[in-house]
């Protein structure tokens, strides 16, 4: 096989437990992302790699294969490699198993871009749109280079709209504080900030020294395994999507896809 998918998916996690069993219109969250990616052209296989075999259960009713991983993989990826070492293939695809409204033909088109390439790692970014999601550290963002390489992940607001902040000093104290404040603005501006989602693309060899380094600095203080690479001086090519959400971290995040699932059958594509 040329390529496959891997959807790494614990059952425990702090902010959500169990969330992967979750129903969403009548199908827990699992079965919602193995179908989005089993509907990308260029992927010959799709695996999920989990340590719970009620997830695996629920993965399998979609007709793909499924790797019990046990044992603790300190990210998403040095899971999705430990199922890869199984498989033979160039190009792996991970898929988080929290995005769960990828749009599959965008997908399909980056990976075209990533297999007609000389890039070894890859990822997804998207305008980010909602206000809201700059200041949320559960919607990662990216900065990214003229090459449209990864500068940086952070969970903080990045990059920072300083012009949208008033400074003042307060002249009580002996320190005199400088605090910030917001000032009245667009609520729907961003500052071209970027929506990183939770999509790689890896090259074999490149997926294998990701896993042999240990966790890094970064990559503990903000809980992003992505920056593991960076530190270790790799590049992170992305490719820009239209559309994107965060992944479902919460309940509410789960509410939110819920009310977005309902608006597009209220409001369907034209062909």
């Amino acid at each position: 096989m040329d390529c496959i998918a891997i959807i790494p998916a614990r059952f425990t996690s702090t902010r959500f437990p169990g969330k992967l069993l979750a129903s969403l219109a009548g199908r827990p969250l699992i079965r919602h992302v193995v179908e989005s990616v089993s509907r990308v052209e260029g992927i010959d296989a799709t695996i999920v790699a989990t340590d719970d075999e009620r997830i695996g259960e629920a993965a399998r009713e979609s007709g793909v294969d499924v790797v019990l991983s046990g044992g603790e993989f300190a990210s998403g990826t040095d899971r999705v490699a430990d199922a890869a070492s199984r498989y033979s293939a160039e190009i792996i695809v991970n898929v988080q198993g929290d995005e769960l409204l990828l749009d599959s033909a965008a997908v399909a088109g980056a990976l075209d871009c990533f297999r007609d390439s000389a890039t070894e790692l890859g990822t997804l970014r998207a305008p980010l749109k909602e206000r809201r999601d700059l200041w949320d550290p559960n919607a990662v963002k990216v900065v990214i280079d003229d090459n449209e390489q990864a500068l940086y992940f952070s969970r903080a607001a990045v990059p920072f709209p300083r012009s949208e902040w008033q400074a003042t000093v307060d002249m009580s104290t002996a320190e005199s504080i400088v605090a910030w404040t917001p000032k009245v603005v667009d609520q729907r501006s961003t500052c071209g900030a970027w929506l990183h989602l939770g999509v790689y693309f890896y090259r074999s060899d490149a997926l294998r020294r990701w896993a042999a380094l240990p966790p890094s600095r970064l990559e503990k203080a903000e809980g992003l395994e992505q920056l593991r690479v960076l530190e270790a001086g790799e590049t992170i090519q992305t490719y820009l999507v239209n559309e994107g959400i965060p992944g479902v971290n919460t309940p509410g995040d789960l509410e939110r896809v819920r009310a977005l699932l309902g608006e597009h059958a209220s409001h369907p594509k034209k062909s």
